[in-house]
């Protein structure tokens, strides 16, 4: 070591010493720099970089010698043989390049010495090829200890030089550095050590040599230029490497944006994932786990390649930190992420809108007022009971509404139907027990389905139901009391599918309101023929309404005072060409249900008015109109357009109603009404008496006329309740100035008792007839008549 202290100290000048050190260092520091980067890239990017860094290397180690050699002073003539010169910075260049080759595919924790080797043989080589190139007039001795100790010193420097790049991190570059300029510098100063000058001067210098001046100019200069590129080169490389982390930024807040969970995997494991799909999985990126473990699913990795290969996109489970479970849509696709490739999830959290559709079906199968199933659901789950029934099962159908239910929303609203509505689901629920299905078909009407067992026959079912809903219903301070019908049909012994069974509840369901309402009823084939025949009924009445087979019949209604025909009330009858005269009590209801009734009330108002246009004198017409018309049709128009058509004047037409008007929506009637008398016809209350808010309907709207319901007329002489009726209704007239009409007036007896009414009219007197049977009696003179009995007592 002596040896190599005096070397430096005595034969070197020092500043130069100094320049060589600070010029290897920075060399190895650039080297190091571009090593990394290399590390960081595969393929041709890898070999450019390597190049570059066997460039650094190799220069640098030259640099580092030939300046140390510039340093040397023999005190002798000396210069460097060109080809041995050039010959050195090749073998430095190369072999450094072979020796960082095997460097960045050795593994990071290793402890092969094999690159360390060949970077201290190339250092070595440079060294040893370098001094050959040394002409000075003398020749050159070696000590091979120190040659042999230069050696081992690189070696071993370069060795741990390299160690502590495998193995340190936020210190690996500085160490490594320093390390691996000391390998070099001590390397190369030891080898000078072994060397000694014996001067001769016999041996010259070449004339083709290379000037010590000279070549210190050409290595400071390339020392410098190479230091200057491969500086400008980390600069440029850094600039777009943090272009690429900021362009990596941007794409990855970019995705983390996405309202979708985004996952990369490779070979069964997620090796990136955005923001979104970590919250979906309630993990970081160090804590998510594998692909199986998020999306069981997904844990063959065939089920990912079939996914891959269909494109398709497939509903599953994601399975989050927690262990709870969401339900996702995932769709797959491959790409190339870091040069490798790789799949890419797309994971969208459905549980919204699975929530969505559960509440969409839902609503679709069930009733949104009760809750309960509707006719949809309660007609799937009745054919699906009907499929799978066993032989000798039986299933029930029961249907049944609310007797007077709207006379509960007329009086009390809406509002409070609604809660008697789902007062009665719950009743259902409570009384049917789970294995009944019940549904609510529409308005009040319900209907139940189950399996019959000896322990709950139908009967005792619809007992306890017509029970329970009998029961009074305390709601918003009122207490309402309602009750049932409910109308029974079996599976097999009375339907074979379900449209048939529901019809056939239905039937005997209006059988059990015909029989007096709140009861019960099987269903029994008759009542399909009763069905039947009313809608054979109906298709006739459209039929006749078409081809005029309808006919028109007057009833005079007769001055108490005057004795006289004052007018005709009109009377539809139906001449049916196979069952012959109809009564109207027969097919008017039929027309009511139908909506025939439309066009059975304008054919009547329009004949009646044509045929009373023609009557001389020009006596009054009286024509009903049904509650059903107001509902559907415009009646203003209806009425308006008869007497344009017929030239009657509104004045000589009345209008019979009755209660049926203002039920179904007060406002609305009355409103309709008032239009009517407008125009200067007269309205008549008909059948009054019979109603349960009668003389409510006389502050709302001023009748010109009051007709005193036929059951009241026939009671009266036998009945005291029936005549104080009557009186009080002609009381009631007298009082409010109206015309009391008696209708249905059939003896003298009765007659005798109607003394303070306007008008009577009724068999005693005249029955309904056509319109020509009163041609020359009262339509030719009005003071005669068709053998009307005495009006006086």
């Amino acid at each position: 070591m002596l040896k190599v202290y005096s070397c430096l100290a005595i034969e070197h000048d020092f500043r130069l010493v100094l320049l060589a050190g600070l010029i290897c260092a920075l060399a190895m520091t650039l080297t190091h720099l571009i090593v990394r980067r290399a590390a960081g890239v595969r393929g041709a990017d890898r070999q450019r970089w390597l190049a570059l860094s066997a460039a650094s290397t190799g220069l640098g180690i030259w640099s580092t010698h030939f300046i140390a050699m510039i340093a040397y002073q023999p005190q002798l003539p000396t210069g460097y043989d060109v080809p041995l010169t050039l010959l050195s910075i090749a073998i430095a260049i190369i072999v450094s390049w072979l020796g960082w080759t095997l460097e960045l595919r050795t593994k990071r924790r290793s402890l092969s010495p094999l690159p360390a080797l060949v970077l201290a043989a190339g250092i070595g080589m440079m060294h040893f090829v370098g001094m050959q190139a040394l002409e000075v007039q003398g020749r050159l001795d070696w000590d091979s200890a120190y040659v042999v100790a230069s050696v081992a010193i690189g070696a071993t420097l370069v060795y741990a030089a390299l160690l502590a790049r495998r193995r340190l991190r936020r210190t690996a570059l500085p160490i490594s550095t320093l390390v691996y300029t000391l390998a070099i510098c001590g390397l190369h100063f030891t080898a000078m050590a072994a060397v000694t000058i014996m001067p001769d001067p016999r041996m010259t210098v070449p004339a083709g040599a290379i000037a010590s001046g000279i070549l210190a100019v050409m290595v400071g200069a390339g020392a410098l230029i190479l230091l200057a590129i491969g500086a400008m080169h980390i600069w440029l490389d850094y600039r777009l490497a943090m272009h690429r982390v900021a362009e990596q930024q941007r794409v990855e807040d970019f995705a983390n944006a996405a309202v979708e969970g985004l996952a990369v995997v490779e070979q069964g494991r997620i090796v990136d994932a955005n923001a979104a799909f970590l919250r979906l999985a309630g993990s970081s990126r160090s804590t998510i786990g594998t692909l199986g473990e998020v999306l069981p699913a997904l844990a063959d990795l065939r089920s990912l390649e079939q996914l891959l290969m269909t494109g398709q996109t497939r509903e599953m489970t994601l399975v989050d930190g927690s262990g709870e479970t969401i339900d996702v849509e995932i769709t797959a696709r491959p790409i190339m992420w870091r040069r490798k490739p790789h799949t890419v999830l797309a994971v969208s959290d459905i549980r919204a809108r699975k929530e969505a559709e559960r509440r969409i079906h839902h609503l679709a199968f069930h009733d949104p007022l009760t809750g309960i199933a509707n006719r949809t659901l309660f007609n799937t789950q009745l054919k699906q009971a009907i499929a799978t029934r066993a032989e000798e099962e039986k299933i029930a159908v029961l249907c049944f509404d609310l007797d007077r239910f709207k006379a509960v929303n007329d009086v009390y609203g809406h509002a409070l139907g609604d809660q008697l509505l789902r007062h009665v689901a719950t009743q259902i629920g409570e009384v049917a027990g789970a294995d009944v299905i019940a549904a609510r078909l529409g308005g009040d009407e319900f209907a139940l389905m189950y399996r019959v067992t000896a322990d709950n026959d139908p009967a005792s079912l619809a007992r306890r139901l017509l029970a329970r809903l009998s029961q009074p219903v305390p709601i918003d301070l009122q207490t309402i009391r309602v009750s049932s019908s409910i109308g029974i049909a079996m599976i097999p012994a009375d339907a074979r599918n379900a449209a048939e069974a529901l019809r056939h509840a239905d039937l005997a369901l209006y059988r059990a309101k015909a029989d007096g309402r709140g009861g019960y009823r099987f269903f029994e084939p008759a009542m399909d023929a009763i069905a039947r025949e009313r809608a054979t009924l109906e298709a006739d009445l459209r039929e006749a309404i078409e081809h005029e087979q309808l006919l028109i019949d007057y009833q005079p209604l007769v001055g108490i005072e005057s004795g006289r025909v004052e007018g005709f009330e009109a009377l539809v009858r139906w001449q049916h060409p196979t069952r012959g005269l109809i009564m109207p009590t027969d097919f008017v209801p039929v027309a009511e249900d139908s909506g025939l009734i439309v066009d059975l009330g304008e054919w009547v108002l329009r004949r009646a008015c044509t045929d009373a246009a023609r009557w001389n004198p020009p006596l009054r017409l009286s024509v009903n109109l049904s509650p059903a018309q107001f509902g559907y049709a415009d009646v203003c128009e209806t009425v308006a357009r008869a007497l344009a058509d017929s030239g009657l004047p509104p004045q000589r037409l009345e209008l019979e109603v009755t209660e049926g008007v203002f039920i179904h929506d007060a406002k609305r009637g009355i409103a309709i009404l008032e239009r009517i008398r407008a125009t200067g016809v007269q309205i008549a209350m008909d059948d009054f008496g019979t109603g349960y808010s009668s003389l409510s309907y006389f502050r709302q709207f001023p009748f010109d006329k009051v007709k005193i319901d036929r059951s009241f007329i026939k009671d009266m002489l036998h009945n005291s309740h029936a005549r104080s009726i009557v009186e009080a209704i002609i009381s009631l007239g007298r009082g409010l100035n109206l015309q009391i009409v008696a209708e249905g007036v059939e003896t003298a007896e009765q007659l005798a008792q109607l003394q303070g009414c306007s008008q009577v009219q009724g068999y005693y007197l005249s029955p309904p007839l056509p319109i020509g049977q009163f041609a020359g009696s009262v339509l030719v003179n009005p003071q005669t008549a068709v053998e009307l009995p005495s009006l006086k007592a």
